[in-house]
């Protein structure tokens, strides 16, 4: 196993807020989510503790759990079906500054890639590519992670990219929590990315075989 498998796992422990499938997990204890504190007035008052609470970098058995979670993970984010723009929302990615189009050639143009590059390493019909440029679809999330990991973009491009399309990085999905981490550190390299992924079972995504 790579050695960043162990801090891929801690910062999983951290982030992951898939709290509903935590605490269903044999051995995991629900902590307590009240708590109470003495107010300016001199006055007990209670108050929730944040979501976080329930994280699994809180519980003693993280280890554990852990391992129990990665036995019963399925990657159920499929999709490869592109959504068909109308004619406004494609009159809307020439004329305004948050089309995705518009933005894509940019950070394109930011990181060296040409069209040829992104066909080389991504599965993904070139007519397809041509319509996401040209601004007829909008790509799926699956489609910019890879992106995101081909061309060795940063998590806060990866994310802009993202929110153009209405996507956005979901902690409590698996795979968003993974790809988030890889990005962050800067982790490109396509054995330790596939590492990654084999480990907590993340697939569908565009990588070329």
């Amino acid at each position: 196993m790579f050695d960043f498998i162990t801090d891929l796992d801690e910062y999983f422990g951290k982030e992951y807020a898939g709290y509903d499938k935590l605490s269903v997990l044999p051995g995991y204890k629900m902590p307590m989510m009240q708590a109470t504190k003495t107010d300016e007035f001199g006055r007990t008052v209670s108050y929730t503790l944040p979501p976080d609470t329930m994280a699994l970098s809180k519980q003693e058995n993280k280890a554990q759990l852990l391992a129990a979670l990665k036995e019963r993970m399925v990657d159920k984010t499929f999709s490869f079906s592109f959504s068909i723009l109308s004619f406004f929302g494609r009159v809307k990615q020439f004329f305004s500054k948050y089309g995705f189009a518009k933005n894509l050639k940019k950070m394109m143009a930011k990181y060296g890639l040409r069209d040829e590059d992104v066909l080389a390493q991504i599965d993904v019909a070139p007519e397809i590519w041509k319509g996401i440029k040209k601004g007829a679809f909008l790509p799926t999330k699956n489609l910019i992670f890879t992106l995101g990991l081909t061309a060795q973009m940063s998590y806060e491009d990866t994310n802009a990219l993202l929110n153009l399309c209405d996507y956005f990085f979901d902690y409590t999905i698996v795979k968003d929590v993974v790809i988030a981490y890889l990005l962050s550190r800067k982790i490109y390299n396509p054995a330790m990315v596939q590492a990654a992924l084999d480990e907590y079972k993340v697939a569908n995504l565009f990588f070329k075989q």
